[in-house]
Parts: structure tokens; sequence; C-alpha cells
């Protein structure tokens, strides 16, 4: 007979199947998910000095993969919902929902820290949360299919949380509303962007800092010049309407 669950084992179980709405086949996926990469590594000593071991029990991986599978699942979304827009609209739309800073926000909403294992030096790290989130939505494909991760991420986690009508609605262009308000009040502003390779070398990552009268307003980072330099803009519109509207 089979080892009975322990009581760790109990109480993951029943705390994914009031996130998730069902019971896990395979547990390890869901605890490798919320493994961070800093307890993964087990120190070897050579030559006497010591060097992390990378072992394949963190997140990684499943990251990776959650990442495809939740794109996809955006994707085909949007493709079914927005039958007659083309594809820079959907595209767009896309990078609201699956933007880094997107799904920090709904693992924080979903609360999916209680869940992370990790050795960080403070809390656990808001940045790391979208990660949790899409490793969770790749150990559910690979336990339950994609129809099933499907259904869990539009369901259970993104639509209760995040209105795609109000979404839309919201004026993408912030860079040029930007610009516009801002040479309005006689000011003056900047973008300085840099780019570096991705950690697997696969395409580049852009970074835009954006100084408003030589004092930094807002950073944001894309896949594209023009992605970083829209998300530096939005982050520093809000603030600068209310500097000068108050």
């Amino acid at each position: 007979m089979p080892d009975a669950p322990k009581d760790e084992d109990l109480l993951l179980i029943s705390s994914l199947k009031k996130l998730l709405g069902y019971t896990p086949k395979q547990l390890e996926l869901y605890r490798q998910a919320f493994t961070h990469s800093s307890v993964a590594r087990r120190p070897y000593q050579y030559r006497k000095r010591y060097y992390p071991k990378p072992t394949e029990q963190h997140n990684e991986r499943l990251e990776f993969l959650g990442d495809a599978v939740i794109e996809l699942i955006v994707s085909e979304y949007l493709y079914n919902k927005f039958p007659s827009k083309r594809e820079g609209f959907l595209t767009q739309v896309r990078s609201k929902i699956v933007g880094r800073e997107a799904l920090e926000r709904l693992a924080q909403q979903l609360d999916l820290s209680r869940f992370v294992v990790a050795k960080l030096r403070n809390s656990v790290a808001k940045n790391i949360l979208g990660n949790t989130l899409e490793a969770l939505i790749g150990a559910v494909y690979l336990d339950k299919g994609y129809v099933c991760a499907r259904n869990i991420f539009l369901n259970r986690m993104l639509l209760p949380h995040v209105n795609i009508d109000d979404l839309v609605k919201r004026e993408f262009d912030f860079k040029s509303r930007l610009l516009e308000t801002v040479q309005k009040r006689g000011s003056q502003a900047v973008f300085e962007t840099t780019s570096q390779p991705s950690k697997d070398k696969s395409h580049f990552v852009f970074t835009t800092t954006l100084r408003i009268n030589n004092e930094v307003a807002g950073q944001g980072s894309g896949l594209s010049k023009k992605e970083a330099e829209q998300r530096a803009a939005e982050k520093a519109y809000g603030a600068f309407i209310a500097k000068h509207t108050s």
C-alpha cells in the first residue's frame, strides 16, 4: 500500500484545491512551481572553495513553460473576444495582461506568496510572484492539460480580478499623452534607453529611464524600445499630472 500523505502534503493539497478547484494529481509539480532557485542550490567543495550546485527542483523551467501557456491562453481569449480587431490592437491588449507588472499584481491578488519557498533576505519579493504564477500554470498544464490550464487561468485567476473591457478603454499611448502634457507646462522630457541580452540569450530586453526636467520620473522595461518607453511614460504620467494639478 502507498504511504499515507504527510500533514504538510494534506495542507498543500487542501490549499491548492481552494485555489484551483481540483485535487492535483502530481503534487511534486506544484512543489517545484513554488520553489524559488534560492533554495534549490546546495554548495559543494572543490579545492577548498565552495560553489553553488544547481538542482532541478526549482521553478525556472516551469516558469518558462507557463509563460508560453499563459500567452497562448490570453491570445486565444482576445482573438475570440474581439473578432473585428487587428493584430496591433490584440498585441497591445495582450501585453497589458501578460506583462511582468500585471502578472505580479495578479499573483499578489491571488496571495501566491503563501505558497512560495525561498531563501531571501527580505520577505518574498514582489518581482518573483509573477514568475511563480507562470510556473504554477506550467504545473497545471503538465498535470491536467491545456484546457484545464486555460479554464483555471481565465475563470479562477484573470477574469475575477481584471476587467478586460475597462482595460481596453484606458489610454494606451502614454508616451504621446505625456509629451503633450509636459510641453503644455513648459517642461522637458527625455527618454534614455539601454538594452541587454535576456538570461537565456534568446532576445534583448530594453530598459528606458524617463527624465522630466533632469529628474527621473519613471522607468520601464520591455521586449522593444517602444514598449519600454511606453511603460516608463505610464509610470510617470499619473505622478506628473498629480504634481501639477495639486
